[in-house]
């Protein structure tokens, strides 16, 4: 049972991101550091890992985790539309703490059946990014209890998560507690689910929309 931070390996640890690849393709989860908050992850066309993800933070198939990919390219494979406002944004922002809602029918995509829609992120955290060159699309979201704080070091993910995650990355304290901020572009107008790092005054006029 993981129940303190020294179970919780260091960043810089030799073949540390192999070792989050081999156990992200056996179904397992891995908390690692973002550029806003802790995330748990898995792999993101893998229904069972994505059920666990949920289970984990205590959360319904209501509030899918958003995707991250490790370039804006492998986020529009993922989608079957890209409005400007979208790529404005991305244009901007990325890699950075902007979580993008687009149209998707990946029938692949375990978390997107429901509603037809996807959220999609390219961290600004180069190890991540380089374990996505690997893995391919991740699905992840705060390394905390659903309703709870998001975790913004190693400790808190680990005092929340327990067991129920086979990989704690100890990459020292994020930038948190806000997360990103999640843009809905699926639908018109533009507008912001969620204002995290990123306000909305700016996201509303990168992207060149009226209402916010």
């Amino acid at each position: 049972m993981i129940d303190d931070l020294a179970s919780a390996v260091p960043i810089d640890h030799p073949g540390l991101w192999e070792m989050a690849g081999h156990i992200l393709d056996s179904g397992g989860c891995v908390v690692m550091p973002t550029d806003t908050v802790y995330g748990i992850g898995v792999h993101a066309t893998n229904a069972d890992a994505v059920a666990r993800l949920q289970q984990a933070k205590g959360r319904s198939d209501h509030f899918p985790p958003p995707v991250l990919v490790a370039d804006p390219e492998e986020a529009w494979a993922l989608v079957s539309r890209v409005p400007v406002e979208a790529r404005r944004l991305a244009d901007a922002f990325w890699p950075g703490p902007l979580t993008l809602v687009l149209p998707t029918d990946r029938a692949d995509l375990a978390l997107a059946g429901a509603t037809g829609t996807i959220g999609v992120r390219v961290p600004d955290q180069d190890g991540l990014r380089d374990l996505l060159r690997t893995t391919g699309p991740l699905a992840v979201s705060s390394a905390n209890k659903h309703d709870c704080p998001p975790a913004t070091t190693a400790q808190e993910a680990v005092e929340q998560l327990g067991d129920l995650v086979e990989l704690y990355i100890d990459g020292g304290a994020t930038p948190g507690p806000a997360p990103s901020t999640v843009v809905d572009c699926a639908s018109e107008p533009v507008r912001v689910l969620r204002e995290g790092l990123l306000p909305t005054e700016l996201i509303m006029s990168i992207a060149g929309a009226v209402d916010a």
